[in-house]
């Protein structure tokens, strides 16, 4: 008896050694690999695209005491670009002049270039979705110009790893609202399902040239302020790499851009929006130039409501935001009674308009949901296929909207009164 439980001992620890023991020969060392950090995709002249990887370069990145590290001349990533039939092709063909097996699995960003987007981007996003070393939270990014370019350009100040910078840089827009975290999730998501069309952050390089604009007045200098997509914020100095507005898709295909202002527009609809700071001409002034400064923030979360009064479709969007006072330079008192309350009513129309205004863009002009509108329709359908028959994406550019935003002013900084300037008004000495 003992010598039959010790030979069935024997075999349990002989399987459990089995065991661990195949997790092992799958195993690579940290000093066989090189991380890919950044992933540019560019169309190819000589192949079908030419793939850029940004790799790290582990001393520069990892260690050696605090400054620049070990990587050649201080940098702490290498740039490197391969034509080839696929990504994971070109993947394939870099291990013939890198001597690190590469790998995606500290991967975080991927720059596609305008020319692809308008090509279709669908194709090139599934052997990202399917890839077991690409996360679906990678940051998905269209580049006005070559992703190349783009990746080489973008020399960050702050930060030597550039997976930390997207990270810093994209969550921003909780407190600028001008820039969407889109990732390879929710790009793939958006594009298989009919109630919604998927979109991707904006980014490009700004060469700082001087360019002649017409002359503008006070008023639309004050809306023109955070209004750029990437490469023409009028600026100098800094990181040429922008990141703001974001790029809109019909299918896979991309259709056009919304430059910052407009995306914080889009975003209070979804309710991604967080926190901004808006500049408005003072309405009590409007012959004047005087600035209202405004922060606004999302009160809560949108009530979108779809209804089919005599068979067309209607949306209707609720809006609630809370604000604080930044800045009066006209010296009105705001704070209290009829003037604040015009001062709230002034706000509610202006947002409700510009809100209609991108809304109006993305049906007549891209003709493109973005807003996921077509979600809400399904309770009003017994099953999925009858509302895929629906086809609410080429119902959506007849569909009416309308825009409700109630606005409330909760705080006013440190001043709970303006008191008005005083100055001397009289004449001369003789009088």
């Amino acid at each position: 008896m003992k010598g039959k439980t010790r030979k069935i001992s024997f075999i349990l620890l002989f399987s459990f050694l089995f065991l661990f023991a195949q997790g092992c020969w799958g195993s690579r060392e940290t000093d066989e690999l090189a991380y890919i950090l950044a992933i540019g995709i560019d169309k190819g002249k000589e192949n079908i695209i030419q793939v850029t990887f940004q790799i790290a370069l582990p001393r520069a990145l990892g260690g050696g005491g605090g400054g620049g590290g070990g990587g050649e001349g201080g940098k702490s990533t290498e740039i490197v670009s391969i034509e080839a039939s696929s990504l994971f092709g070109a993947l394939q063909l870099a291990n013939a002049f890198v001597s690190r097996d590469l790998t995606f699995i500290h991967n975080k960003v991927v720059v596609v270039s305008e020319e692809i987007a308008r090509e279709g981007l669908d194709k090139y996003i599934n052997p990202l979705v399917r890839s077991r070393e690409i996360r679906r939270n990678n940051f998905l990014l269209v580049t006005k110009g070559k992703a190349r370019d783009f990746l080489e350009k973008n020399q960050s100040i702050l930060e030597k790893n550039p997976s930390r910078q997207f990270e810093l840089l994209l969550q921003a827009k909780n407190f600028t609202g001008f820039m969407p975290f889109a990732t390879i999730q929710q790009y793939h998501s958006s594009l298989k399902t009919p109630g919604r069309q998927p979109i991707t952050a904006l980014v490009g390089v700004n060469e700082g040239k001087e360019g002649k604009e017409k002359e503008k007045s006070f008023v639309e200098k004050i809306e023109r302020e955070v209004a750029y997509i990437p490469g023409e914020i009028p600026r100098q100095g800094g990181n040429k790499a922008e990141v703001i507005g974001l790029a809109v898709f019909n299918g896979g295909k991309l259709v056009g851009y919304l430059n910052g202002a407009e995306t914080r527009f889009y975003q209070m609809v979804t309710g991604d929006f967080q926190s901004a700071i808006f500049t408005f001409p003072d309405p009590q002034k409007a012959g004047d130039s005087f600035v209202l400064v405004v922060e606004l923030k999302k009160g809560r979360s949108p009530a979108i409501k779809a209804t089919f009064p005599q068979g067309r479709p209607v949306i209707e969007v609720n809006l609630i935001l809370e604000g604080e006072i930044f800045s009066i330079q006209s010296g009105i008192n705001y704070k209290r009674g009829q003037k604040e309350a015009d001062l709230q009513k002034f706000l509610e129309d202006y947002i409700s308009q510009e809100v209609r205004k991108v809304i109006a863009k993305t049906q007549k002009e891209f003709k493109s949901d973005i807003f996921g509108f077509g979600e809400r329709t399904r309770t009003y359908f017994w099953t999925w296929k009858d509302w895929e028959n629906f086809d609410w994406l080429e119902r959506y550019p007849q569909a009416e909207i309308k825009v409700n935003t109630r606005v409330e002013i909760r705080r006013t900084g440190l001043m709970l009164k303006t008191e008005p300037v005083e100055s001397y008004t009289g004449g001369g000495q003789n009088e």
